[in-house]
């Protein structure tokens, strides 16, 4: 009876938002459900880890960093996206983060490591290929379409990109397409398994009504930007509606609707996402691309009211362009696009099978498997 070989990988991730560690957490998941004991893996906060000022810093200060609309973050995202820039940072700042980055290999031997966060993509490449026996490098991009340089380091062995757009954006920085893998954005499997269960027997589970329609809220990890206008407006539009908002970390919204119970019912931190999508009949959010991917498993129609400048922009006109969501960016649109969804269940069945002919439900099982071959 062969035996399969034990395989080491080490994770990197930071919480700047909850997506980069989902995603994390969906690949190891599906790699140990595959190979068991014999996928030894660590998952590393790495901004933590390598204990260098501001970069420790960095997940504190990123929900500032996108306010006031996220235009100045755009303009820094735009301004930032050009490989020869990332290269030159990278050389330019080694000599602060490389005796950082190495001690940090060297505290977790690994056959592979893997980035599921730009800020560790280039400047690990550059420590890895000086190493006597370099493991190697594979990034993960998180984003769907708008896909910044930083993720797409020349010294990488394979870039998982999730959409043929995002694969056209990193051909045009010339990484030679051998190294680059379309395979979804990583979401854990147990979307797939969710979006086949019935929605009524899950609203009994939850606690949510019967009958009446059923709107899932939700603003990314800090649920801020002009969520707290839109949930108002929605409520004013829809008075007899259900609204579930996913509040994250956000606790002034959380004690905003605290007192609001027969219609409107607020959750911190879910760890049934799946359940709360399955429930409902139309998703409210920012376009975040964690939150998309999972929706357009479950078949979930969006209303997307905003979008980071830059890196989520894409998202909007894909997502519209296919025909699985309507773009709302103000309050009284966003409420009123809700409305037209609800009153139009045939709107939303063609949204919902547009959705799911985007879908890639079975994305991280097929990182995993990837990531395997690729040290075996």
């Amino acid at each position: 009876m062969s035996v399969i070989p034990r395989r080491r990988f080490l994770f990197l991730y930071s919480a700047t938002g909850a997506g980069h560690h989902a995603a994390a957490l969906a690949v190891r998941d599906a790699l140990q459900q595959r190979y068991g004991s014999s996928a030894e893996i660590t998952l590393c906060d790495g901004l933590q880890a390598l204990h260098l000022w501001p970069l420790d810093r960095f997940p504190r200060w990123w929900p500032h960093m996108v306010r006031l609309g996220g235009v100045p973050w755009g303009a820094f995202y735009r301004l930032t996206n050009t490989l020869v820039l990332q290269q030159a940072l990278a050389r330019l700042l080694l000599p602060v983060t490389g005796a950082a980055v190495e001690r940090l290999l060297d505290d977790n031997p690994t056959d592979v490591v893997v980035s599921f966060h730009p800020l560790f993509t280039h400047t690990f490449g550059r420590v890895l290929q000086r190493r006597a026996q370099p493991a190697p490098l594979v990034s993960v991009v998180l984003d769907l379409v708008s896909i910044h340089a930083a993720w797409c380091s020349p010294d990488c062995a394979r870039i998982f990109v999730p959409t043929p757009p995002a694969v056209a954006r990193a051909l045009t920085w010339g990484i030679p397409p051998a190294h680059l893998e379309c395979l979804g954005l990583p979401i854990h499997q147990r979307f797939a398994a969710t979006a086949r269960l019935d929605p009524a027997a899950i609203r009994a589970q939850l606690g949510l009504p019967a009958q009446g329609p059923v709107i899932l809220v939700a603003g990314g990890g800090d649920a801020s930007n002009p969520l707290p206008q839109v949930i108002r407006a929605v409520t004013e539009r829809l008075p007899d509606a259900c609204l579930v908002i996913i509040a994250g970390n956000n606790a002034s919204l959380r004690q905003m609707w605290a007192e609001k119970t027969e219609t409107v019912r607020v959750e911190g931190f879910v760890a049934n996402m799946d359940l709360w999508m399955r429930s409902a009949d139309v998703l409210l959010t920012k376009a975040g691309p964690n939150t998309i991917a999972e929706a357009l498993v479950i078949g979930l129609p969006m209303v997307l009211y905003h979008a980071i400048p830059g890196q989520e922009t894409g998202n909007v006109e894909w997502v519209v362009s296919h025909g699985a969501g309507f773009w709302a960016p103000d309050p009284e649109q966003a409420a009123n696009a809700v409305a037209t969804l609800l009153a139009a269940p045939e709107k939303r069945s063609a949204m919902s099978e547009a959705a799911r002919a985007l879908a890639q439900p079975f994305s991280a099982s097929a990182i995993g498997d990837s990531l395997w071959q690729l040290v075996t």
